[in-house]
């Protein structure tokens, strides 16, 4: 069985979160550190969606890629991953990030877009 080859996300993807997928978001600490307990501060770490997540699964738009996190360490060398970055649909104030490659704890590989979406900017003057 070949493995298939990985559909690299783009800006303007539309893609659908599940349960269970591994993310960056912005959370209250007592959720990444065990060491604040009932601090609802809110920090940015690697979840996996559901159960206290669940309100993160759903359709998202891709609104930025990057190539980062590369190290040339000679004792944990990795090559840049594919960083992609998105924001919910019904709640633009959710944003989320995850890799598509590389060696990253948040990473989704499997994933392909369900559509596109076009920005689209308003001048009110």
């Amino acid at each position: 069985m070949h493995k298939r080859e990985t559909i690299m996300l783009e800006e303007g993807d539309v893609i659908e979160l599940e349960d269970g997928m591994k993310v960056n978001a912005y959370v209250p600490e007592h959720f990444i550190y065990t060491n604040k307990r009932g601090s609802f501060e809110i920090t940015h770490g690697s979840i996996t969606l559901g159960g206290h997540f669940d309100y993160l699964c759903g359709k998202y738009v891709v609104y930025k890629t990057t190539s980062d996190c590369g190290s040339l360490s000679p004792y944990h060398a990795h090559n840049d991953g594919h960083h992609v970055y998105c924001e919910k649909i019904d709640d633009n104030d959710i944003k989320v990030d995850f890799y598509q490659s590389g060696s990253y704890w948040a990473m989704i590989e499997e994933i392909e877009p369900i559509g596109k979406a076009t920005r689209v900017w308003e001048w009110g003057g």
